[in-house]
């Protein structure tokens, strides 16, 4: 197995200014979006591999192919990275989403009729940073409600992820 795609989402993940606090309420409507289509495709996945107790915020590769693994220096370049992020939740799903670019490459056997799990959640992160967890999803300028994990999977999805049209969507919220 190559490790190209599991470098390009940790180099993707190391490109975010994770404290871009205006470029987060620059975005706060596509962040919200986007956050709420990785919230209604983390629960078509739980429920497709008998993981709704670790849903939302999970390693979903993990419960897909318990061998799945990272190359070492990719490992231990992604664990340094992460010691500076919070909360834990936020560094399951950048462990997750690289784990799930090792899993893709190494094509196991993914249901294919389900959507990319992390892609969202990566555009998200891109367009001003993470998340803060209590109550509500804080997106540092729109706060949304988590719910549960039957009410976000039965969820129209968005079906876009391109930056031009996530750009215009903040620019009518503006």
């Amino acid at each position: 197995m190559t490790d190209n795609s599991s470098r390009i989402v940790l180099a993707r993940l190391r490109a975010i200014n994770w404290d871009d606090d205006s470029a987060a309420f620059d975005h706060a409507h596509s962040r919200a979006l986007l956050m709420r289509e990785y919230l209604r495709r983390a629960a078509l996945w739980a429920r497709a591999y008998d993981a709704e107790s670790s849903w939302p915020f999970f390693d979903i590769a993990e419960h897909v192919d318990t061998a799945i693994t990272i190359p070492i220096d990719i490992a231990d370049e992604l664990e340094e990275f992460l010691e500076e992020l919070a909360p834990a939740s936020l560094r399951t799903t950048c462990r997750g989403a690289v784990r799930w670019a090792a899993l893709r490459e190494a094509g196991s056997d993914l249901l294919t009729d389900l959507p990319d799990p992390y892609e969202p959640l990566l555009a998200m992160y891109e367009r001003g940073g993470g998340y803060y967890l209590e109550e509500y999803l804080d997106l540092n300028g729109v706060m949304i409600p988590l719910r549960d994990l039957e009410s976000n999977a039965s969820e129209a999805p968005f079906l876009t992820l391109a930056p031009a049209a996530l750009d215009a969507l903040d620019a009518e919220k503006t």
